[in-house]
């Protein structure tokens, strides 16, 4: 899909303040979790993981394309943090993800592959996807990516061991549970979901203008705008896609004039 003409610069700059709320958007759902955890909640509990699982996610996405307003030490660092908190070397994910922008549904885009199945087929090849993204990204990956990966996947090893071994806490054990099964269906969300019945030469990927769905996900199924401009962060994505949606119409309304006219 070509891009239509719009004016978008403007939309991948930060504040300071807007750097650190995006980089914090998962530690108050931490909070929550372990808070409803204390007093028994265990349902509240597993939302508030999930949330801090999506949260991460969004913030990690837009480390990969430098759009944290961080520089890319700082976007290192931050997605280890992020790899021991949601349970995966989020470098591994750097390598596939940047592979599905770069050739969007080609051979190598291990991302794009699993939505081309069936909803059926994908929800059953869902669970194998995180061990696929580490194993082509230590074996694919860049120097600067494999060194990460295998910091990220030793850290991870010892929080668990510490939760499961040492840490006689129901809490922490129930919060790695939920966050086991967020990575082994993260894929149905994340790609699946904005990718399915898609191709390169038509469209990449699908976008959703529900602002309930969009709240739900932390705007991240404005993810054609993202394929289009991913230089843009995501927190303003909406207001891209209000630029989309209205150049989009003028285009139309122009077309019509024309073929009235006959011009």
């Amino acid at each position: 899909m070509s891009r239509p003409t719009l004016v978008w610069r403007d939309l991948r700059a930060l504040s300071p303040f807007q750097v650190a709320v995006e980089i914090t958007l998962p530690i108050p759902w931490l909070i929550f979790a372990l808070i409803f955890g204390a007093f028994g909640l265990w349902y509240l509990t597993v939302i508030a993981t999930f949330a801090m699982f999506m949260t991460g996610l969004r913030v990690t996405h837009n480390a990969f394309h430098n759009t944290v307003g961080l520089s890319k030490r700082g976007d290192d660092c931050l997605m280890f943090g992020l790899s021991v908190l949601l349970g995966g070397a989020m470098h591994a994910i750097e390598y596939t993800h940047l592979q599905h922008h770069r050739d969007c549904f080609g051979a190598k885009d291990i991302e794009g592959a699993i939505a081309r199945l069936s909803f059926g087929q994908a929800l059953m090849q869902s669970p194998s996807y995180p061990l696929r993204i580490h194993c082509a990204a230590l074996k694919h990956g860049s120097a600067r990516q494999k060194f990460w990966v295998r910091r990220e996947l030793a850290a991870v090893a010892l929080l668990q061991i510490l939760i499961w071994l040492v840490v006689d806490s129901s809490v922490l054990q129930l919060m790695s549970l939920a966050l086991i099964f967020a990575n082994l269906t993260a894929a149905m969300v994340g790609i699946w979901a904005v990718h399915r019945s898609c191709d390169s030469t038509a469209f990449s990927a699908r976008s959703s203008r529900s602002k309930i769905l969009n709240t739900l996900v932390y705007g991240m199924f404005f993810h054609l705008e993202h394929h289009l401009y991913p230089g843009v962060p995501t927190r303003n994505l909406a207001v891209l896609a209000q630029r989309l949606d209205l150049a989009n119409q003028q285009a139309g309304a122009i077309e019509r004039i024309q073929m009235v006219t006959g011009r």
